[in-house]
């Protein structure tokens, strides 16, 4: 029987090109969830406080 010919070149340099695409869209992903959440805590404090900031809705004492 004869043994298959193992390119370990081949095999190394894709494993670090798959690497390499890997960390890229990894992140890409962190980028864009830290986009997101402070897209969402921005939203989340202007709107705490136009209700703080809402006339008429407090009761004085």
């Amino acid at each position: 029987m004869k043994r298959r010919k193992v390119d370990r070149e081949r095999i190394e340099r894709a494993n670090r090109e798959s690497r390499l695409v890997l960390d890229a869209e990894r992140q890409a992903r962190e980028a864009k969830t830290a986009r997101l959440r402070e897209q969402r805590l921005k939203k989340a404090t202007e709107i705490l406080l136009a209700e703080l900031n809402r006339p008429g809705e407090v009761e004085p004492p």
